[in-house]
């Protein structure tokens, strides 16, 4: 820790920062918001036309992130723009010695901490654009959301309206629930990116990446079964629909335990990976 340096930190962040953003994959971020359009927020802006009655702004951004299969493709597209991370090439190893082990390490780690936000933001400002002019901002739901089986029962069990359960708007406000939403989905992506970073240290790279493949595989599989076990897995735990029931306060999973969950498991692999760091040796260390 005595060459630890908050420069170098920063310049490591940076310079990853930068050469991920203008990569040319970025562009796996627009064709996904087409989908994510065409899935979860056009069914909305369509309800909210035959009710004739507008939107809250944080509605469609909220079933993105209870969505299913939504949630699915989340991880799979942030794990193809990090395909490479951590990103060794040309004179990068180099570089690596000259920052240092725990400097190189805790740049890693922000400039993930940075993609994440990036990343999540992207898709929060995506799903926001199309309700302009459309939508209202306030810390209430909107009747599209609460009325809308009521009016039209014959259409309760389309898309549009299972995108916002009752054992979400009957529980949380849209504030509380697009604010946990965002962090939830940000923790889950943290933690795929430390078994990144673990897998590289190791000097098995494609460890990371099945690991993380079998982590949302499953993960997915658990939840749309609805077992127990789903809540040993990230997936389960960044729902927030899933831990509450319709009506009742009692809920099915308290949200804290999500909370819980994912602090215990990102402090594990930071741990994994400082132990890691300590026996890795950057002048012999290859790209796998």
């Amino acid at each position: 820790m005595r060459n630890f340096s908050l420069h170098k930190i920063l310049s490591v962040a940076k310079t990853e920062y930068i050469k991920w953003i203008t990569n040319p994959r970025m562009i796996i971020v627009l064709v996904m918001m087409v989908f994510i359009k065409s899935v979860a927020i056009d069914p909305l802006l369509e309800n909210s036309a035959e009710m004739n009655s507008p939107l809250n702004m944080l509605e469609p951004f909220i079933a993105v992130g209870n969505s299913g299969l939504v949630l699915l493709i989340l991880p799979i597209v942030y794990m193809t723009l990090m395909s490479d991370f951590p990103k060794v090439d040309g004179n990068a190893i180099f570089y690596m010695i000259r920052t240092g082990k725990v400097n190189w390490l805790i740049g890693q780690i922000l400039f993930s901490i940075s993609a994440i936000i990036t990343y999540i933001s992207a898709v929060l400002i995506g799903s926001i654009l199309p309700l302009f002019g459309k939508a209202f901002w306030a810390n209430g739901w909107s009747l599209v959301t609460k009325q809308y089986e009521m009016t039209f029962p014959e259409k309760a069990g389309g898309i549009g309206a299972e995108l916002l359960p009752k054992s979400l708007y009957n529980q949380l406000p849209p504030f509380s629930a697009a604010i946990q939403l965002y962090i939830l989905i940000a923790l889950y992506l943290f933690a795929l990116s430390l078994i990144m970073i673990l897998s590289y240290l190791l000097g098995i790279k494609i460890l990371g990446t099945l690991t993380n493949g079998a982590i949302i595989s499953i993960g997915v599989a658990l939840t749309s079964i609805k077992t127990s076990a789903m809540w040993l897995w990230p997936m389960a735990n960044t729902i927030i629909w899933l831990h509450h029931t319709s009506y009742f306060r009692q809920p099915i999973k308290p949200i804290s335990y999500s909370y819980i969950y994912f602090t215990g498991l990102i402090l594990a692999l930071l741990i994994l990976c400082i132990f890691a760091i300590r026996k890795s040796n950057f002048s012999t260390i290859k790209e796998v």
